[in-house]
């Protein structure tokens, strides 16, 4: 559910989190408190109970089953309907030898030609430091997954430095699952399509991954699908390589919310699971002599109303933000992953920052002794009263 200001006043926007119905629907505040009710543990009865109690009017069980039958119809309910639906999907998925473009057209151009032309200039006007490179055996950066045209001088300023080290073999891509399931890390073999083909993954890291995980790192492979948070960086990895006679190959690793469990928080230092793959992630570098480049795709803070937080948002909870984004930030610019954790728990993750997994696995990975601050931003939706924010981060 997302607050949404519309002329006709306040709504909430209902959609499928997985984007697996394309269906979209706008009602108001009080029947989106009506739709809550329904979460598997309460009756048409009771639903209705609490709606009167709540806004002190009657509605009717008709108008109720009648809303119920819309929201059917339109794949919103996890009924046996939506639940046959998701499985054709799945399967079709798991059927097809690449990994679709799913945002291309809305967040990037679709041609390779467009691409091209987009992210050219902007690559040649971003302003990199003169004074920090990248290493050139194990580049690595923190970079966004915010809506790339709306962030594009961010991605642009990171991807300006890694073009200034020497290509890469591989690009290890650390990206959020934002659909929560419970493996911790989700991987595929599928080649990613991107406009201006496909990017190969590299069947050597994986299957060394496959083989040491103490769970099955393809359970959950169908998140893939529609995440964007890799996607984004494998279309901007082949616009940096399109001219290379071979591109990168890439390790695509969904990480999901490992740090908590049943709504508590968890060190990730002690989730024997996060661990072990994280070992075995760190021992594939180790002995791998390819140039490997690792990226975490992560976004910070997400507040505001979109995040179940009360409006309005003042300029004192964007600067409360920006303070706790620092902290994690140079928290990772000196590979501190005990106090990257503890930043984040001692405040209840209040500010939502869904790039924390990518980040920790990243200097878990990879030995982190410096880091330069490249590009950050807060991006604020005046519709929603929220705001997102993100950075650009070279680490080495």
């Amino acid at each position: 559910m997302l607050p949404l200001q519309t002329p006709a006043g306040q709504r909430v926007l209902l959609r499928d989190p997985l984007r697996l119905a394309e269906s979209e629907i706008a009602v108001p505040a009080d029947i989106a408190f009506l739709i809550a009710q329904f979460d598997g543990t309460h009756t048409v009865r009771e639903a209705q109970v609490s709606y009167v109690r709540r806004f002190g009017s009657l509605i009717t069980t008709n108008r109720i089953n009648q809303l119920l039958r819309q929201l059917d119809d339109a794949l919103l309910l996890d009924t046996d309907r939506f639940r046959k639906f998701a499985a054709e999907i799945e399967a079709e998925f798991r059927s097809r030898p690449t990994r679709a473009a799913a945002h291309a057209g809305r967040s990037y151009e679709e041609g390779a030609a467009a691409l091209i032309q987009a992210w050219a200039p902007r690559l040649q006007a971003a302003s990199i430091p003169g004074d920090f490179a990248l290493d050139q055996r194990r580049p690595a950066l923190i970079a966004p997954h915010y809506d790339m045209n709306n962030a594009a001088e961010a991605y642009a300023v990171a991807y300006k430095l890694l073009q200034n080290a020497p290509q890469p073999d591989v690009v290890v891509i650390l990206g959020t699952a934002h659909s929560g399931r419970e493996s911790p890390f989700i991987l595929t073999r599928k080649p990613f399509e991107t406009p201006l083909g496909a990017l190969e993954t590299d069947a050597v890291i994986i299957d060394r991954l496959a083989e040491a995980a103490s769970f099955d790192i393809f359970a959950d492979e169908f998140i893939h699908r529609d995440e964007h948070s890799i996607e984004f960086q494998a279309v901007l990895l082949h616009f940096l390589y399109h001219e290379a006679e071979e591109p990168p190959k890439i390790v695509p690793i969904l990480c999901g919310g490992y740090h908590r469990r049943n709504g508590e928080f968890v060190d990730p230092a002690d989730e024997g699971p996060v661990n072990g793959f994280l070992e075995a992630l760190r021992e594939a570098l180790g002995g791998d002599e390819r140039r490997i480049a690792l990226i975490a795709s992560a976004d910070l803070s997400h507040i505001g109303a979109r995040f179940g937080q009360p409006p309005p948002l003042t300029q004192a909870h964007l600067d409360l933000a920006r303070r706790h984004d620092m902290a994690i930030l140079d928290r990772a610019q000196r590979g501190d992953t005990e106090n990257l954790y503890f930043t984040v728990a001692e405040v209840q993750d209040r500010y939502n920052v869904c790039g924390f997994p990518c980040i920790y696995a990243l200097l878990q990975a990879l030995p982190v002794k410096e880091g330069r601050l490249l590009s950050y931003k807060q991006a604020t939706e005046p519709q929603t009263q929220s705001c997102v924010s993100f950075a650009s981060v070279a680490l080495r």
